[in-house]
């Protein structure tokens, strides 16, 4: 099977996996676009599944150019499911795969009521209005402030409306509430992460300070940051800024980086799989929509005071969880900072209370148990693709760290599992 990076670097690509003898092997496309995290993460989570469950046939359209194109449609036509991402030109696309008997699993929430009319179909969602609410309690930790704020792309999607929900059910009492923009297209249609940065100054610059604002994705929380490092305001101390998604190519490239939510798209690809196959199997699907629930706040300085110190070790623990299961070592974390080794590793001592190598080893060792626990991958493989290349010398290390065999860890979640 072709690696993740293949797979994301093509516009279109293909999975054979050797069926199972007992079941038939069905032919599936999978249509997410992966040109921001929430895709890759979803397509990570799909891998996952496809790997524990080597029965299908995979196609796999990831580019914007293709799905605008008709290529979508075309790979499909001999396809028994198709699982789509789709924001852009989703109404043309929804109406194609509507009018056939093809199953389907729905994971955005463009025209989701269009798709709950098919017999065929099945939605699944994140939870937004959990990640709103969230966003709320963890400003409502940081202390009382005098304005709260949400802001929207130029149009209000659903998933942004149901975060704008979230967010005002749950602020702070008696604090009033800021939307921006105030009124803006209600369509659904299309997608731009365009912002008109001297209104959104304007409306920045008159919240009462101190003030918490909540951008309902990275892209609009960025745009946050740069009104505000316009206006010359400090940051966090008088504009408190949270995004979700936690792209790193967006949270780690502002002057002060943003804290943001990480949201489950793994686990939203990875059931999704599991239930384009309930539907190929002839089940029915829900009568409702499935929503994904859980969110990890990855805290950054646009909300709390981070000392230089903490800053430093924060990149590093950045390019540390994005790449230890690369083979890196201590030296690539140096050379990646541009920072000299004694003093990295004085401020690893300082903030962290361990050595960078030691880092490395526990996101390898975390990512060890997560494969063991939701995955069917021998030692073998798991070790490879964690950045151990001697299966002994894992061995050792996991019973020395957590007291069990690998095998007898496996064991343990899959009984407490059920």
């Amino acid at each position: 099977m072709p690696g993740i990076y293949d797979i994301l670097c093509a516009g279109t690509s293909r999975i054979e996996s050797a069926p199972m003898k007992s079941k038939k092997s069905s032919k599936v496309v999978i249509a997410i676009p992966t040109n921001g995290a929430d895709g890759r993460e979803m397509v990570s989570g799909a891998f996952d599944w496809i790997g524990e469950h080597p029965r299908w046939e995979v196609q796999i359209i990831n580019a914007r150019t293709d799905m605008a194109s008709g290529a979508l449609e075309k790979l499909s036509r001999d396809a028994d499911g198709v699982l789509l991402s789709i924001a852009y030109d989703s109404e043309r696309i929804a109406r194609h795969f509507l009018s056939s008997n093809m199953k389907m699993v729905v994971t955005n929430d463009h025209l989701a009521p269009l798709y709950a009319k098919s017999p065929n179909s099945c939605t699944l969602l994140l939870d937004s209005v959990s990640i709103g609410r969230d966003a709320a309690r963890y400003f409502n930790s940081l202390g009382r402030f005098a304005s709260y704020g949400f802001v929207h792309g130029h149009k209000r999607f659903p998933w942004s409306i149901e975060r704008e929900n979230g967010f005002r059910n749950f602020k702070a009492k008696a604090t009033e509430l800021f939307i921006y923009p105030e009124t803006c297209d209600m369509e659904t249609e299309g997608f731009t992460s365009a912002i008109d940065l001297e209104s959104l100054a304007q409306w920045v610059q008159a919240l009462p300070k101190p003030a918490a604002v909540f951008g309902a994705n990275d892209l609009f929380a960025r745009d946050v940051l740069t009104a505000c490092d316009r206006l010359g305001l400090k940051i966090p101390q008088q504009v408190s800024v949270v995004g979700c998604d936690n792209d790193p190519l967006i949270c780690t490239s502002t002057k002060v980086q943003l804290t943001s939510f990480q949201l489950p798209f793994r686990e939203l690809g990875y059931k999704a799989c599991g239930m384009l196959e309930r539907l190929l199997c002839g089940r029915k699907p829900p009568s409702e929509t499935i929503r994904i629930s859980g969110t990890r706040l990855v805290e950054r300085g646009s909300s709390a005071p981070v000392p230089p110190s903490i800053a430093l070790v924060e990149r590093a623990l950045n390019y540390i969880n994005l790449h230890a299961c690369e083979g890196i070592g201590a030296a690539d974390v140096v050379q990646h900072l541009g920072v000299s080794r004694s003093l990295l590793d004085l401020r690893f001592a300082q903030v962290r209370n361990k050595s960078i190598l030691g880092e490395i080893l526990d996101v390898r060792l975390a990512e060890t148990k997560r494969l063991l626990a939701s995955t069917n991958r021998t030692i073998l493989q798991i070790g490879r693709e964690c950045g151990f290349n001697d299966p002994d010398n894992l061995k050792r290390l996991f019973r020395k760290r957590f007291g069990m065999a690998m095998r007898d860890y496996r064991n343990m979640k899959r009984d407490s599992q059920g």
